[in-house]
C-alpha cells in the first residue's frame, strides 16, 4: 500500500513524463509532416510540462520553507520523510482511496525548526482512531541526527499533538576566567535566575541534585554558589558540607560564620537559617498589606539560600541524636521547602540517592527543580522523578544529566543539560566577584 504523499508525487511525475514524451513526439513528427497544428500542440504540451514542473518546485520549496535557507529546507525534508515513513511502518495511518488507488493517509505534519537548528516543534493532526496512540508516540527514534523528544502535549483545541524536540548533544559552556563567568552570568540571567547551559535558565528555586560520586554533583554546587555571588543583590548563603570537602572550604572563603561540617555545626547552622527565615516572614507579612499574591521579588528582597551537600549522609548521622533534635531538623527543612518560595528562602539539597528515609515523598514533590547528573541507576531515577524516562538510557559524562523544571520539562520527559565547566581558580574567584560588584569595573579585577 502506497503512502498518500508518495502516491501523489508519483502520479505527478507520471503525468509529467507522458506530457514530455507526447511533446517530443509531436515536435519531432511535425518535422516530417510539416503540420502547424502538431507544432502548436507539441509546444503547448511542452510548456504545460515545464509550468507543471516549475510549479512543483515552487510548492515544494514553500512547503520545506526554503526561504529560511538551504540547510533548513534539507533538514525539514529529511525530518518529514523519516517521520512519514516511521508512522507508516508502525501503522499510524488510515486507509483512503487516492487517485483511484487505496493508500495510507498519514496524519498531517507541521514541522518548525529554530534558526539555530538546536530545537523545534512537530505538530501531528489528531484523529479519533489514533488519539491514544499519538499520546504515547515514541517520536525520538524517528528524528534524524542527534535530535530527541523533550516534551509532548495536546493542543488546547485537542486537534493536534505537539512534540518539542532538541539536540541531545549539548555544548558545555567553558569559562577560563572568573571575569568571563561573572559577565556571562550578569548578562544572561536576572538577579533571581540561574543558568544551566547555553539554552536553559531557571528562577532560583528549591533544588534537588542527585548523582553518584564523580557525576559532577559538587561541581554543580560550586557553579550555583558562584552564580549567586555574582548577583547585584547580596544573596545570603548558608552552606553545609558533611564531607568537610571543597564546598566547606569555599563556604569558609565566603563567610566562615555561615558554613558548617559536623552534625552539631549543621544543626546550629539550620537554626541560624530558621531564625533568618522567621525574620523575613515577619517583614514580608507587612509588605503583603500593600500587595497580595506577591513574592519576595516584588519588594526587592534578596534570596536566602541554604545549600546542603550529601544530605543523605547528614540524615544518617543525625539518626543517633534524640527524637527532639531530629524532629527539629526535619521541621526546618520541611518549612523551608513548603513556605520558602514566596519568602525567598530556598533549599538546595544534593545527595547520591533519594529515598523516603532521607527525603519524604511530600517534600520531594515540592522540589520542582531537579537535576540527575551522570550515569545513574534505574532506581535512582525512579526515586528522584517517580518514573524512569526513556532518555535516561543515554550515556552521560561528568556534568551532564537530566533536568526537570516547570515550563521546561517534566519527569516523564526531562531535558538534557550540561553544567558549565569552570577552568579557573574557583576559591580565589570569590575575592574577584566582590571586586566586580563593588566597583563595577570587571576588567580591573584581573583574570585568573
Amino acid at each position: 500500500m502506497q503512502i498518500k504523499q508518495k502516491r501523489i508525487i508519483r502520479s505527478f511525475f507520471f503525468v509529467e513524463f507522458y506530457l514530455l514524451c507526447g511533446a517530443i513526439l509531436l515536435l519531432v513528427g511535425c518535422g516530417y509532416i510539416h503540420s502547424i497544428r502538431l507544432l502548436i500542440v507539441g509546444v503547448i504540451l511542452l510548456l504545460s510540462e515545464m509550468i507543471g514542473f516549475l510549479l512543483f518546485i515552487v510548492l515544494r520549496a514553500k512547503h520545506h520553507k526554503l526561504k529560511n535557507g538551504i540547510k533548513y529546507a534539507k533538514l525539514h525534508s529529511k525530518m518529514e520523510n523519516l517521520l512519514i515513513q516511521s508512522l507508516y511502518d508502525d501503522g499510524y495511518f488510515v486507509e483512503r482511496e487516492i487517485l483511484f488507488q487505496k493508500c495510507a493517509v498519514i496524519p498531517r505534519l507541521e514541522i518548525t525548526i529554530s534558526s539555530h537548528f538546536d530545537k523545534g516543534i512537530i505538530k501531528i493532526e489528531n484523529c479519533i482512531k489514533l488519539d491514544k496512540r499519538l499520546e504515547e508516540l515514541p517520536i525520538s527514534s524517528a528524528l534524524p541526527d542527534e535530535y530527541i523528544l523533550s516534551s509532548s502535549y495536546i493542543s488546547d483545541d485537542c486537534n493536534y499533538y505537539i512534540y518539542e524536540f532538541e539536540l541531545y548533544h549539548v555544548e558545555q559552556l567553558l569559562f577560563q576566567s572568573s571575569r568571563d563567568f561573572f559577565e556571562y552570568s550578569r548578562k544572561n540571567t536576572g538577579d533571581y535566575e540561574l543558568f544551566l547551559d547555553s539554552r536553559y535558565k531557571v528562577s532560583i528555586f528549591h533544588a534537588l541534585i542527585v548523582g553518584q560520586t564523580g557525576s559532577g554533583k559538587s561541581y554543580c554546587l560550586y557553579n550555583f554558589v558562584l552564580q549567586l555571588l555574582s548577583k547585584k543583590c547580596d544573596v545570603d548563603l548558608y552552606i553545609a558540607d558533611p564531607k568537610f570537602s571543597g564546598l566547606y572550604v569555599l563556604g569558609r572563603a565566603i563567610n566562615p560564620e555561615k558554613v558548617a561540617s559536623s552534625v552539631e555545626e549543621i544543626i546550629a547552622l539550620l537554626r541560624q537559617f530558621e531564625k533568618k527565615m522567621l525574620e523575613r516572614k515577619k517583614a514580608f507579612a507587612d509588605c503583603l498589606l500593600e500587595k497580595l499574591d506577591s513574592d519576595y521579588r516584588d519588594f526587592g528582597f534578596s534570596p536566602i539560600c541554604l545549600i546542603i551537600d550529601e544530605y543523605s549522609s547528614f540524615k544518617a548521622s543525625l539518626a543517633r541524636y534524640d527524637k527532639k533534635t531530629r524532629d527539629s531538623v526535619g521541621e526546618i527543612i520541611g518549612n523551608t521547602i513548603r513556605e520558602g518560595r514566596q519568602l525567598g528562602c530556598f533549599c538546595f539539597i544534593a545527595q547520591q540517592q533519594t529515598n523516603a528515609n532521607n527525603l519524604s515523598t511530600e517534600l520531594k514533590e515540592n522540589l520542582p527543580f531537579k537535576l540527575i547528573l551522570g550515569m545513574a541507576e534505574r532506581q535512582t531515577y525512579i526515586t528522584a522523578l517517580g518514573v524512569y524516562p526513556e532518555v535516561a538510557k543515554r550515556k552521560f559524562e561528568c556534568g551532564q544529566g537530566l533536568l526537570v523544571y516547570p515550563q521546561i520539562s517534566t519527569p516523564e520527559m526531562p531535558a538534557v543539560t550540561s553544567i558549565a565547566r569552570l577552568d579557573f581558580d574557583i576559591l580565589k574567584s570569590v575575592e574577584h566577584f566582590e571586586e566586580y560588584k563593588n566597583d563595577g569595573k570587571e576588567g580591573q579585577a584581573g583574570v585568573m
